[in-house]
Protein backbone atom coordinates (compact mmCIF):
# COMPACT_ATOMS: atom_id res chain seq x y z
CA UNK A 1 0.00 0.00 0.00
CA UNK A 2 1.38 3.41 -0.89
CA UNK A 3 2.04 5.64 2.09
CA UNK A 4 -0.26 8.49 1.06
CA UNK A 5 -3.14 6.13 0.49
CA UNK A 6 -2.18 4.38 3.70
CA UNK A 7 -2.63 7.58 5.68
CA UNK A 8 -6.03 8.23 4.14
CA UNK A 9 -7.13 4.68 4.98
CA UNK A 10 -5.70 5.06 8.48
CA UNK A 11 -7.67 8.25 9.09
CA UNK A 12 -10.92 6.59 7.99
CA UNK A 13 -10.28 3.46 10.06
CA UNK A 14 -9.29 5.44 13.13
CA UNK A 15 -12.43 7.53 12.90
CA UNK A 16 -14.58 4.40 12.80
CA UNK A 17 -12.73 2.91 15.77
CA UNK A 18 -13.26 6.13 17.71
CA UNK A 19 -17.00 6.00 17.07
CA UNK A 20 -17.14 2.35 18.09
CA UNK A 21 -15.21 3.09 21.29
CA UNK A 22 -17.53 5.96 22.11
CA UNK A 23 -20.57 3.76 21.58
CA UNK A 24 -19.20 0.99 23.77
CA UNK A 25 -17.70 3.20 26.50
CA UNK A 26 -20.58 2.79 28.93
CA UNK A 27 -20.44 -0.99 29.00
CA UNK A 28 -17.23 -1.18 31.03
CA UNK A 29 -14.29 -3.51 30.61
CA UNK A 30 -12.46 -6.06 32.70
CA UNK A 31 -8.90 -6.85 33.59
CA UNK A 32 -7.00 -9.85 34.94
CA UNK A 33 -7.68 -8.80 38.52
CA UNK A 34 -11.42 -9.22 38.07
CA UNK A 35 -12.09 -5.48 38.42
CA UNK A 36 -14.91 -4.47 36.05
CA UNK A 37 -13.37 -1.20 34.93
CA UNK A 38 -9.89 0.21 34.49
CA UNK A 39 -8.57 3.10 36.56
CA UNK A 40 -8.97 5.54 33.68
CA UNK A 41 -12.53 4.38 33.03
CA UNK A 42 -13.38 4.94 36.68
CA UNK A 43 -11.89 8.42 36.58
CA UNK A 44 -13.74 9.22 33.35
CA UNK A 45 -17.03 8.18 34.93
CA UNK A 46 -16.49 10.55 37.83
CA UNK A 47 -18.06 13.79 36.62
CA UNK A 48 -18.98 15.09 40.07
CA UNK A 49 -18.31 18.80 40.28
CA UNK A 50 -18.55 19.72 36.60
CA UNK A 51 -21.77 21.62 37.30
CA UNK A 52 -19.89 23.83 39.76
CA UNK A 53 -17.05 24.74 37.41
CA UNK A 54 -16.90 28.34 36.25
CA UNK A 55 -13.78 29.79 34.68
CA UNK A 56 -11.30 29.67 31.85
CA UNK A 57 -7.90 28.20 31.09
CA UNK A 58 -5.29 29.55 28.72
CA UNK A 59 -2.61 27.24 27.39
CA UNK A 60 0.05 27.54 24.73
CA UNK A 61 3.09 25.80 23.36
CA UNK A 62 3.68 22.59 21.42
CA UNK A 63 2.25 22.59 17.92
CA UNK A 64 2.69 18.80 17.97
CA UNK A 65 -0.20 18.38 20.43
CA UNK A 66 -2.34 21.20 18.99
CA UNK A 67 -4.73 18.96 17.03
CA UNK A 68 -5.40 16.93 20.17
CA UNK A 69 -5.76 20.00 22.40
CA UNK A 70 -8.31 21.62 20.09
CA UNK A 71 -10.43 18.47 20.06
CA UNK A 72 -10.38 17.71 23.78
CA UNK A 73 -10.80 21.31 24.93
CA UNK A 74 -13.96 21.59 22.83
CA UNK A 75 -15.23 18.30 24.23
CA UNK A 76 -14.46 19.34 27.80
CA UNK A 77 -16.24 22.69 27.51
CA UNK A 78 -19.29 20.93 26.05
CA UNK A 79 -19.32 18.35 28.88
CA UNK A 80 -19.15 21.10 31.50
CA UNK A 81 -21.95 23.03 29.79
CA UNK A 82 -24.12 19.90 29.67
CA UNK A 83 -23.56 19.46 33.41
CA UNK A 84 -24.61 23.03 34.11
CA UNK A 85 -21.20 24.69 34.50
CA UNK A 86 -19.33 27.12 32.26
CA UNK A 87 -15.70 26.89 31.10
CA UNK A 88 -13.60 28.10 28.21
CA UNK A 89 -10.31 26.32 27.52
CA UNK A 90 -8.12 27.85 24.81
CA UNK A 91 -4.83 26.56 23.45
CA UNK A 92 -2.49 28.41 21.09
CA UNK A 93 0.31 26.64 19.23
CA UNK A 94 3.48 28.72 19.66
CA UNK A 95 6.15 26.03 19.96
CA UNK A 96 7.41 24.21 23.03
CA UNK A 97 10.06 26.82 23.88
CA UNK A 98 7.55 29.68 23.95
CA UNK A 99 5.06 27.56 25.89
CA UNK A 100 7.55 26.89 28.68
CA UNK A 101 8.56 30.56 28.76
CA UNK A 102 4.91 31.65 29.02
CA UNK A 103 4.32 29.31 31.96
CA UNK A 104 7.45 30.59 33.70
CA UNK A 105 6.27 34.17 33.11
CA UNK A 106 2.83 33.34 34.54
CA UNK A 107 0.94 34.39 31.41
CA UNK A 108 -0.72 30.99 30.85
CA UNK A 109 -2.32 28.36 33.05
CA UNK A 110 -0.56 25.46 31.38
CA UNK A 111 2.09 24.86 28.74
CA UNK A 112 2.25 22.21 26.05
CA UNK A 113 5.73 20.85 25.43
CA UNK A 114 7.39 17.91 23.73
CA UNK A 115 10.62 18.37 25.67
CA UNK A 116 11.45 18.61 29.34
CA UNK A 117 12.49 21.86 31.01
CA UNK A 118 16.18 22.33 30.27
CA UNK A 119 18.77 23.32 32.86
CA UNK A 120 19.13 26.78 31.35
CA UNK A 121 15.34 27.27 31.52
CA UNK A 122 14.96 26.33 35.20
CA UNK A 123 16.06 29.71 36.52
CA UNK A 124 13.06 31.38 34.87
CA UNK A 125 10.73 29.24 37.01
CA UNK A 126 12.45 30.26 40.24
CA UNK A 127 11.22 28.15 43.16
CA UNK A 128 8.00 27.18 41.36
CA UNK A 129 7.53 23.42 41.20
CA UNK A 130 6.21 22.23 37.86
CA UNK A 131 4.35 18.97 37.28
CA UNK A 132 4.57 16.96 34.05
CA UNK A 133 1.32 15.46 32.79
CA UNK A 134 1.72 13.15 29.77
CA UNK A 135 -0.97 13.84 27.18
CA UNK A 136 -0.58 11.41 24.28
CA UNK A 137 2.26 10.06 22.19
CA UNK A 138 2.60 10.29 18.48
CA UNK A 139 4.77 9.76 15.44
CA UNK A 140 7.02 12.47 14.10
CA UNK A 141 6.60 11.76 10.41
CA UNK A 142 9.33 12.19 7.83
CA UNK A 143 7.06 13.72 5.20
CA UNK A 144 8.06 14.16 1.58
CA UNK A 145 6.78 15.38 -1.77
CA UNK A 146 8.41 13.65 -4.72
CA UNK A 147 6.67 13.40 -8.06
CA UNK A 148 6.05 9.77 -9.02
CA UNK A 149 7.08 8.40 -5.60
CA UNK A 150 4.55 7.76 -2.82
CA UNK A 151 6.39 5.20 -0.70
CA UNK A 152 9.89 5.22 0.75
CA UNK A 153 11.98 3.43 3.34
CA UNK A 154 14.59 5.57 5.07
CA UNK A 155 17.21 4.33 7.51
CA UNK A 156 18.39 6.60 10.33
CA UNK A 157 21.77 7.14 8.66
CA UNK A 158 20.08 8.12 5.40
CA UNK A 159 17.77 10.57 7.21
CA UNK A 160 20.78 12.07 8.98
CA UNK A 161 22.64 12.46 5.67
CA UNK A 162 19.65 14.16 4.06
CA UNK A 163 18.93 16.62 6.85
CA UNK A 164 22.52 17.70 7.37
CA UNK A 165 22.97 18.29 3.65
CA UNK A 166 25.28 15.41 2.73
CA UNK A 167 22.67 13.71 0.52
CA UNK A 168 21.39 16.23 -2.00
CA UNK A 169 19.49 14.33 -4.71
CA UNK A 170 16.76 11.71 -4.53
CA UNK A 171 18.71 9.17 -6.60
CA UNK A 172 21.60 9.13 -4.13
CA UNK A 173 23.11 5.70 -3.52
CA UNK A 174 22.07 5.70 0.16
CA UNK A 175 18.39 6.23 -0.71
CA UNK A 176 18.63 3.59 -3.45
CA UNK A 177 20.07 1.13 -0.92
CA UNK A 178 17.04 1.64 1.34
CA UNK A 179 14.68 1.32 -1.66
CA UNK A 180 16.20 -1.16 -4.15
CA UNK A 181 12.95 -1.61 -6.09
CA UNK A 182 12.02 2.07 -6.38
CA UNK A 183 12.51 4.28 -9.43
CA UNK A 184 14.07 7.41 -7.97
CA UNK A 185 14.46 10.66 -9.93
CA UNK A 186 17.52 12.90 -9.81
CA UNK A 187 15.42 15.70 -8.32
CA UNK A 188 17.22 18.02 -5.92
CA UNK A 189 16.28 17.49 -2.26
CA UNK A 190 14.86 20.52 -0.43
CA UNK A 191 15.15 20.06 3.33
CA UNK A 192 12.51 21.87 5.40
CA UNK A 193 12.90 22.28 9.16
CA UNK A 194 11.30 24.19 12.02
CA UNK A 195 12.56 27.77 12.35
CA UNK A 196 11.01 28.29 15.80
CA UNK A 197 12.08 26.69 19.08
CA UNK A 198 10.44 23.30 18.83
CA UNK A 199 10.06 20.16 20.89
CA UNK A 200 9.50 18.32 17.62
CA UNK A 201 12.95 19.45 16.47
CA UNK A 202 14.38 18.37 19.81
CA UNK A 203 12.91 14.87 19.56
CA UNK A 204 13.70 14.48 15.86
CA UNK A 205 17.34 15.37 16.44
CA UNK A 206 17.56 13.31 19.64
CA UNK A 207 16.45 10.34 17.55
CA UNK A 208 19.26 10.99 15.06
CA UNK A 209 21.81 11.31 17.85
CA UNK A 210 20.69 7.94 19.23
CA UNK A 211 20.06 6.04 16.01
CA UNK A 212 22.75 7.47 13.70
CA UNK A 213 25.57 8.48 16.07
CA UNK A 214 28.33 7.98 13.50
CA UNK A 215 26.55 10.04 10.83
CA UNK A 216 24.63 12.84 12.53
CA UNK A 217 26.88 15.82 13.30
CA UNK A 218 24.43 18.61 14.19
CA UNK A 219 23.71 17.56 17.79
CA UNK A 220 20.16 17.93 19.19
CA UNK A 221 17.99 20.65 20.64
CA UNK A 222 14.87 22.74 20.19
CA UNK A 223 16.91 24.81 17.75
CA UNK A 224 19.72 23.49 15.56
CA UNK A 225 22.32 25.15 13.33
CA UNK A 226 20.93 23.80 10.07
CA UNK A 227 22.95 24.03 6.83
CA UNK A 228 22.43 27.20 4.79
CA UNK A 229 21.02 25.08 1.96
CA UNK A 230 17.96 24.14 4.06
CA UNK A 231 14.70 26.05 4.47
CA UNK A 232 13.00 26.98 7.75
CA UNK A 233 9.29 27.32 8.50
CA UNK A 234 7.32 28.10 11.65
CA UNK A 235 5.33 25.36 13.37
CA UNK A 236 4.48 21.92 12.01
CA UNK A 237 1.87 23.38 9.70
CA UNK A 238 4.46 25.72 8.22
CA UNK A 239 6.77 22.80 7.49
CA UNK A 240 4.06 20.71 5.87
CA UNK A 241 2.88 23.67 3.80
CA UNK A 242 6.33 24.22 2.32
CA UNK A 243 6.84 20.51 1.68
CA UNK A 244 3.44 20.21 0.01
CA UNK A 245 4.25 23.09 -2.32
CA UNK A 246 7.75 21.97 -3.32
CA UNK A 247 8.57 18.99 -5.51
CA UNK A 248 11.55 17.19 -3.99
CA UNK A 249 10.98 18.54 -0.48
CA UNK A 250 11.26 16.63 2.78
CA UNK A 251 10.56 17.69 6.34
CA UNK A 252 9.54 16.45 9.78
CA UNK A 253 6.19 17.09 11.44
CA UNK A 254 3.60 15.35 13.57
CA UNK A 255 1.65 12.75 11.62
CA UNK A 256 -1.65 14.60 12.07
CA UNK A 257 -0.36 17.69 10.24
CA UNK A 258 1.32 15.58 7.55
CA UNK A 259 -2.00 13.84 6.93
CA UNK A 260 -3.89 17.14 6.76
CA UNK A 261 -1.46 18.28 4.05
CA UNK A 262 -1.94 14.95 2.17
CA UNK A 263 1.79 14.24 2.25
CA UNK A 264 3.51 10.92 1.78
CA UNK A 265 5.48 9.72 4.79
CA UNK A 266 8.49 7.42 4.99
CA UNK A 267 8.77 4.15 6.85
CA UNK A 268 11.76 4.55 9.17
CA UNK A 269 14.31 1.96 10.23
CA UNK A 270 13.97 1.14 13.92
CA UNK A 271 16.35 -0.29 16.50
CA UNK A 272 15.59 -3.82 15.30
CA UNK A 273 16.44 -2.90 11.71
CA UNK A 274 12.83 -3.06 10.51
CA UNK A 275 11.25 -0.31 8.45
CA UNK A 276 8.15 0.82 10.35
CA UNK A 277 5.38 3.11 9.09
CA UNK A 278 4.18 5.90 11.40
CA UNK A 279 0.71 5.26 12.80
CA UNK A 280 -1.00 5.16 16.21
CA UNK A 281 -0.32 1.43 16.69
CA UNK A 282 3.41 1.64 15.96
CA UNK A 283 3.61 4.70 18.22
CA UNK A 284 1.79 2.75 20.96
CA UNK A 285 4.41 0.01 20.68
CA UNK A 286 7.10 2.63 21.27
CA UNK A 287 5.27 4.11 24.26
CA UNK A 288 4.87 0.67 25.80
CA UNK A 289 8.62 0.11 25.56
CA UNK A 290 9.64 3.38 27.22
CA UNK A 291 10.76 3.64 30.84
CA UNK A 292 8.74 6.05 32.99
CA UNK A 293 10.62 8.32 35.40
CA UNK A 294 9.26 9.35 38.78
CA UNK A 295 8.31 12.80 37.48
CA UNK A 296 6.41 11.16 34.55
CA UNK A 297 8.95 12.15 31.94
CA UNK A 298 9.80 9.33 29.56
CA UNK A 299 11.55 8.77 26.25
CA UNK A 300 10.02 6.51 23.57
CA UNK A 301 12.58 7.48 20.89
CA UNK A 302 14.39 4.57 19.23
CA UNK A 303 13.21 2.02 21.80
CA UNK A 304 14.00 -1.58 20.94
CA UNK A 305 10.47 -2.96 20.89
CA UNK A 306 8.68 -5.11 18.33
CA UNK A 307 6.81 -2.99 15.78
CA UNK A 308 7.82 0.31 17.40
CA UNK A 309 7.99 3.42 15.22
CA UNK A 310 11.37 4.89 16.21
CA UNK A 311 10.55 8.63 16.01
CA UNK A 312 7.69 8.54 18.49
CA UNK A 313 7.44 11.73 20.52
CA UNK A 314 6.26 12.22 24.09
CA UNK A 315 4.28 15.36 24.86
CA UNK A 316 3.19 16.88 28.15
CA UNK A 317 1.04 19.54 29.75
CA UNK A 318 3.13 21.45 32.29
CA UNK A 319 1.33 23.03 35.25
CA UNK A 320 2.41 24.78 38.43
CA UNK A 321 1.95 22.48 41.39
CA UNK A 322 0.67 25.34 43.53
CA UNK A 323 -2.09 27.40 41.95
CA UNK A 324 -2.89 30.95 43.07
CA UNK A 325 -6.62 30.79 42.40
CA UNK A 326 -9.02 28.10 43.64
CA UNK A 327 -11.46 28.45 40.74
CA UNK A 328 -8.66 28.11 38.17
CA UNK A 329 -7.24 25.12 40.03
CA UNK A 330 -10.64 23.39 39.98
CA UNK A 331 -11.02 23.87 36.22
CA UNK A 332 -7.42 22.80 35.60
CA UNK A 333 -7.79 19.60 37.63
CA UNK A 334 -11.06 18.73 35.90
CA UNK A 335 -9.55 19.38 32.48
CA UNK A 336 -6.52 17.23 33.22
CA UNK A 337 -8.83 14.42 34.32
CA UNK A 338 -10.78 14.78 31.06
CA UNK A 339 -7.60 14.75 28.94
CA UNK A 340 -6.32 11.64 30.69
CA UNK A 341 -9.59 9.70 30.50
CA UNK A 342 -12.33 10.63 28.02
CA UNK A 343 -9.85 12.54 25.87
CA UNK A 344 -7.76 9.42 25.31
CA UNK A 345 -10.64 7.99 23.24
CA UNK A 346 -9.98 10.73 20.68
CA UNK A 347 -6.27 9.99 20.28
CA UNK A 348 -6.24 7.34 17.57
CA UNK A 349 -8.84 9.12 15.46
CA UNK A 350 -6.50 12.13 15.44
CA UNK A 351 -3.47 9.93 14.57
CA UNK A 352 -1.94 10.03 18.06
CA UNK A 353 -1.31 7.12 20.40
CA UNK A 354 -3.26 6.98 23.68
CA UNK A 355 -1.18 6.69 26.83
CA UNK A 356 -0.44 3.20 28.18
CA UNK A 357 -2.75 2.38 31.09
CA UNK A 358 0.02 2.43 33.69
CA UNK A 359 1.24 5.87 32.62
CA UNK A 360 -2.29 7.29 32.48
CA UNK A 361 -2.99 5.90 35.95
CA UNK A 362 0.09 7.58 37.42
CA UNK A 363 -0.81 10.87 35.74
CA UNK A 364 -4.38 10.75 37.05
CA UNK A 365 -3.12 10.12 40.58
CA UNK A 366 -0.79 13.12 40.28
CA UNK A 367 -3.75 15.49 39.75
CA UNK A 368 -4.33 15.36 43.51
CA UNK A 369 -0.87 16.93 44.02
CA UNK A 370 -2.15 20.25 42.64
CA UNK A 371 -2.92 22.58 45.53
CA UNK A 372 -3.89 26.22 46.08
CA UNK A 373 -1.65 28.54 48.02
Amino acid sequence: MKNRRGIASLIATAAVLTLIAAGCGSSGGSDSSGDKTTTTEKAAANTDGLSKLNGKLDGQGSSFQDTFQQKVSTGFDAAVKDAGGSTTVTYTKTGSSDGKKALADGTVDYAGTDSAIKDDEKAAFGSTEVLYFPVVGGPIAVAFNLKGVDSLNLSPDTIAGIFQGDITTWDDAAIKKDNPDATLPSTKITVVHRSDGSGTTSNFTKFLVAAAPDTWKLDSGETVEWPASTQGAEKSTGVTSVVAGTDGAIGYADLADAAKADLSVASVGNASGDFIAPNPDSASAALAGAEINDDLTYNPLNVDADGAYPITSPTWMLVDKVQKDAATAAVLKAYLNYVLTTGQDDAKGLLYAPLPEDLATKAIAQIDDITVG
